[in-house]
């Protein structure tokens, strides 16, 4: 027992958050470095790089996310990928650092590796989505939407959630970057974009393992869509909103579990995005469709959170 105290007091002199920096640190190097050596990143140089160098079919996003892309567009194979890699990394460290959240946790975490794996672009949502939530301006919040609706499929449920936290007044400043990009956006790329967009995304949207998950459970995770309703802080309800998001609709990609993971990032939730792993024998690839554990696992835990808060309000009342 003294020595079971003792290791723990040890355990304690740590300096975890420092500690979890250097981790974070070394885990991004051998990722960078692993761009020069392993053959990946389909989804940069198939759909990102050619959508931004100017192919607007290409990267099924709306068409204004080729002004957040546009690095993307810098260089081609096989340099673009590193490139990315880079700016990738760079952007979800600083964000971890705004957040609060634990930065070894995150890109240890399946969904960050995919993203680095497949050349993602979800580091310019994490970005917006963290002006949404903790930045302190209304005008500020609203450039996060405006780069969060770079895939709108997955931020779209937090932003309305988002707009209805907001006190009216604060309505127009919120809406001012989003409504003047799109604004701009029919200037450069005419009235109809998005119609062109909606019927293209629609017929060619690819189907594939990262969307399993997604297609098993939305069906039965509908409902859910009405949880952030009874939530009243801001930022737990926009939490709510991109954990039911991956539960309540067909399109998300197990990739893009990482929005909800630079806010809220447990210690369990890294073994957890690894589980679909064990039926691999069983299913191969298709063993993916399993990963919606990961954000159901974190949802309970979030709803129980507010529960227990309330019970706690209504005792000491």
């Amino acid at each position: 027992m003294p020595e079971l105290q003792l290791n723990g007091a040890r355990l304690r002199r740590y300096n975890w958050p420092r500690l979890s920096w250097v981790i974070s640190a070394e885990v991004a190097l051998v990722l960078f470095l692993a761009t020069f050596f392993l053959n990946g990143a389909n989804d940069l140089y198939q759909f990102y790089v050619p959508f931004a160098q100017g192919c607007l079919p290409c990267g099924y996003v709306p068409y204004p996310a080729q002004w957040s892309l546009w690095p993307a567009g810098w260089l081609n194979y096989p340099w673009a990928w590193p490139f990315w890699t880079a700016l990738t990394l760079i952007g979800l460290l600083a964000v971890c650092r705004f957040t609060g959240a634990n930065p070894a946790l995150l890109l240890l975490s399946f969904p960050a590796i995919g993203q680095i794996w497949l050349g993602q672009v979800d580091v310019v949502l994490c970005i917006g989505l963290a002006l949404m939530v903790l930045a302190p301006s209304p005008y500020a919040r609203g450039v996060g939407v405006a780069l969060a609706l770079t895939k709108p499929q997955v931020a779209g449920i937090a932003i309305f959630y988002l707009l209805i936290s907001e006190p009216r007044q604060n309505w127009l400043k919120l809406l001012t970057a989003p409504l003047a990009a799109f604004a701009l956006s029919l200037i450069v790329y005419g009235p109809n974009w998005p119609l062109e967009w909606l019927a293209f995304a629609q017929r060619e949207l690819p189907v594939h393992v990262w969307r399993l998950a997604a297609l098993d459970m939305w069906k039965f995770g509908w409902p859910l869509l009405i949880a952030p309703f009874f939530i009243r802080e801001r930022r737990t309800k926009i939490e709510a909103a991109l954990l039911i998001t991956p539960l309540a609709t067909p399109f998300i990609g197990v990739y893009s579990y990482l929005v909800f993971l630079i806010f809220r990032n447990r210690w369990w939730a890294l073994p957890l995005s690894f589980a679909w792993v064990l039926a691999y024998p069983l299913w191969q690839d298709e063993a993916m469709r399993l990963a919606w554990v990961l954000p159901a696992a974190l949802l309970a835990e979030l709803l129980y959170a507010e529960w227990r808060k309330n019970q706690i309000k209504v005792t000491a009342t």
